[in-house]
């Protein structure tokens, strides 16, 4: 609205009668209009029209508004076409981001890629509206990977879904669908010929990296269901890729892992060359340690931890001399100072590898005593540490029943007792329970006494 200036308005400048008004109204015309009032809007107000002081003044002076201004426009049918494809390739957006977050939060290097497969469908299943969804991993040429099959529904035999991915991809109408940036070619075919395995629409998309071809990934709906398109193209490209990674990541672990056990066995194998009286020692105290870890509810971890640390618990005998190692009779007091040596040199030996860090208190500390007696440090109760606890009875357990040069392998009853009557002194009272109260390690001893008398 027009704004009076209060200042202006003196003798010498004194208010325009109506005679001036027509001037105004000249001035006022000259003034741009606003667009006229849209009257099909959801929301109007009236504004008064310029104040006027009689009906005469009313018709003389043109408003310099209309009289009805539209607040809020409604939005053109193109425009609300527009806000839906928005929210809807947001919502689709959102799902397929939630969805590679899920699985990324799953996947571990050490699961088994069946299971990774598996959990991978089980999560894609529902956001495809697939009947079926599949993975195919086919053998590789370097024996890395084996011929593998998983599916979500009833897909039928590996062979009849293999041949309807290969006629997706050889009548693909859809190549690069969506985001071409990927770079990978997807095969749909919702209108299936009469050269079709069946009458349903199929979506086949490859699992590459690092330009090997991994496998593939198939999905599958009736004619009856709505076809398969870009959406779907992208979601199950992205999620491929993500399993694309996976895989490779996961070999190169298992390699890895391959090379570290290799590495394991080369040491167990030399120190088992230097004493053929203890050679299988190691391997034997790791299984009795597993099995009492089972038993003392040890978590997958844990058992893993104790198996390694069984299997290289004497490595440090590699450092003693074979006429110590081998001597029929009874050692001296500094011979068996140098067989007391063997934790510390085992454990010199290890920790320079740090996938060792985890055994190398039970590879030390497997001799100490419950009351303070034993070596290297003289460690007692809970100071010793729990890996070496069970590590203690399970070595003595395989020693005093296996042969010596110096002596025959004891009778079960009295290795039994020697344990009984040395548990809360010698050993953890709770692991040495653990041994004796597990039937499949003492009928396992019986197993490897009678063989070893046939063999006699």
């Amino acid at each position: 609205m027009l704004s009076a200036d209060k200042s202006a308005i003196t003798s010498d400048n004194p208010v325009p009668s109506q005679t001036d008004l027509p001037s105004i109204a000249v001035l006022a015309a000259t003034v741009p209009q606003p667009p006229a009032p849209i009257q099909s809007g959801p929301v109007a107000a009236t504004i008064p029209a310029f104040p006027s002081t009689n009906d005469e003044q009313k018709d003389t002076i043109p408003a310099l508004y209309p009289t009805e201004i539209c607040l809020n426009h409604a939005p053109s049918s193109t425009l609300e076409n527009e806000l839906q494809e928005m929210a809807q390739a947001l919502s689709i957006k959102f799902e397929e981001l939630t969805l590679l977050h899920q699985l990324s939060e799953r996947l571990r290097l050490d699961e088994a890629s069946g299971q990774v497969c598996h959990s991978l469908l089980e999560e894609l299943a529902p956001c495809l509206d697939a009947i079926w969804v599949a993975i195919d991993l086919p053998s590789d040429d370097q024996g890395r990977q084996d011929d593998s099959f998983y599916q979500i529904g009833n897909a039928g035999k590996p062979e009849w879904v293999r041949d309807l991915a290969d006629y997706t991809e050889q009548q693909s109408i859809v190549k690069n669908a969506g985001d071409e940036s990927f770079g990978v070619p997807v095969g749909i075919v919702n209108t299936p010929n009469a050269t079709a395995p069946a009458n349903v629409r199929t979506i086949v998309v490859p699992i590459q990296r690092q330009d090997q071809n991994l496998g593939r990934m198939i999905a599958v709906r009736t004619l009856e269901q709505a076809e398969f398109g870009t959406v779907e193209a992208d979601l199950m490209k992205s999620t491929s890729m993500m399993l694309g990674f996976h895989l490779i990541n996961q070999r190169q672990y298992q390699e890895m892992q391959q090379m570290f056990e290799g590495t394991i066995q080369s040491l167990v194998s030399a120190l088992d060359a230097k004493d053929t009286y203890t050679c299988g020692h190691s391997s034997r105290v790791a299984e009795v340690a597993v099995a009492i870890a089972k038993r003392l509810g040890f978590d997958e971890e844990g058992v893993t931890r104790i198996r390694m640390a069984g299997v290289l618990h004497d490595i440090g005998k590699i450092g003693v001399q074979d006429s110590v190692l081998c001597k029929p009779g009874k050692l001296t007091d500094e011979e068996f100072e140098q067989i007391k040596a063997h934790p510390v040199l085992g454990y010199d030996i290890l920790q320079g590898i740090r996938q060792f860090n985890q055994i190398l208190p039970a590879v030390r500390h497997h001799h100490e005593a419950w009351d303070g007696t034993g070596y290297p440090d003289g460690l007692a109760g809970r100071a010793i540490p729990r890996d070496a606890q069970l590590l203690a009875v399970a070595d003595a357990f395989d020693a005093m029943t296996s042969d010596r040069p110096y002596r025959s392998g004891m009778p079960l009853e009295k290795v039994t007792s020697i344990l009984r009557n040395g548990r809360g002194t010698q050993w953890a009272a709770d692991v040495v329970d653990a041994l004796l109260d597990s039937p499949e390690i003492l009928k396992q001893y019986e197993l490897r006494k009678n063989q070893q008398a046939e063999q006699n």
